[in-house]
């Protein structure tokens, strides 16, 4: 009888046709695809997040710029001594003027009405009442404006739930394909070679032993493409890593610096998942292959 410590199945043709050949590039590809999307995930759930914990301690008060500068020194005092308010900072027209130069280029200031702009950190735990701050500011400066800058759009929220969902499907699609890319090469590989694959079946080789060697055969190669497509999404991620800073996106690993462990552990752990994808698989394709044929 014939059984798989006598290597058997090393004879099987899976990795050594061309199906066998490119199914370490499909795997590397959409392993490549699907880190990308898993840090693609990360990087927005971390944006919501930076982005909802400013919107919940920054505040903005605008003055007419026509106030006086005794009723702007009086607004100071109240902001300074409103319980949570933990930092007031008056910026100064040239820093005025390089926030709105994104949107509204060079910008003459003093021949513009534009608001003087107070910026306020508050402690969120604080309480704030911030009714009775924009009463007291009115009542300092009618025209005065409090900005607490917490409705954050409704649109905005459905985008990015809308771009986690792609992102989510497009993960689960990947991995998918990884499992019937396994199928199909196996499934390629036992047809190119039927007749072998009947003589060793009739010379008495368990289906069992049969079945573990193309599972293992898949098995290396989906590690070996898993680990190519994580190097290249490794490298793709660090050469977009100067990108983030550039549309103010948190950053999750850098050239120089540590990267964030959640990369690492997407990187390393896609791995090991798609070459466990891809040897379950080629079990199930040889497994119903070899059924058919008893």
């Amino acid at each position: 009888m014939i059984g798989y410590r006598f290597g058997a199945w090393r004879e099987l043709p899976l990795g050594t046709d061309q199906s066998g050949h490119l199914l370490p590039l499909i795997v590397a590809v959409l392993v490549y695809l699907a880190g990308l999307g898993a840090v693609g995930l990360i990087v927005l759930d971390d944006t919501r997040r930076a982005s909802e914990h400013a919107l919940h301690t920054t505040l903005t008060v605008e003055v007419p710029v026509e106030a006086s500068n005794a009723r702007l020194e009086t607004v100071l005092a109240l902001l300074r001594q409103t319980p949570g308010i933990v930092s007031v900072h008056l910026l100064e027209p040239a820093e005025t003027a390089r926030l709105l130069e994104p949107w509204l280029g060079p910008l003459p200031l003093d021949e513009l009405p534009v608001p003087r702009l107070i910026d306020l950190r508050i402690d969120p735990t604080a309480g704030t009442d911030l009714a009775a701050l924009r009463r007291q500011l009115a009542s300092v400066v009618p025209d005065s404006r409090l900005d607490d800058h917490r409705r954050w759009p409704e649109g905005l929220r459905a985008a990015v739930r809308r771009m986690e969902g792609i992102l989510a499907v497009s993960i689960t699609l990947a991995l998918s394909l990884i499992a019937a890319s396994a199928m199909l090469a196996v499934r390629a590989a036992l047809m190119g070679d039927r007749s072998a694959l009947k003589l060793l079946h009739v010379l008495g080789a368990a289906d069992s032993d049969i079945t573990r060697g193309c599972a293992v055969r898949s098995l290396r190669l989906g590690l070996f493409g898993g680990v190519v497509g994580a190097v290249a999404a490794l490298v793709t991620i660090l050469a977009l890593s100067g990108a983030g800073s550039v549309v103010e996106l948190p950053a999750p690993i850098t050239v120089g610096g540590a990267a964030d462990w959640r990369v690492w552990g997407v990187l390393t752990g896609v791995v090991p998942v798609a070459g466990l994808i891809a040897m379950a698989s080629a079990g199930v394709a040889v497994r119903r292959r070899l059924a058919g044929m008893s």
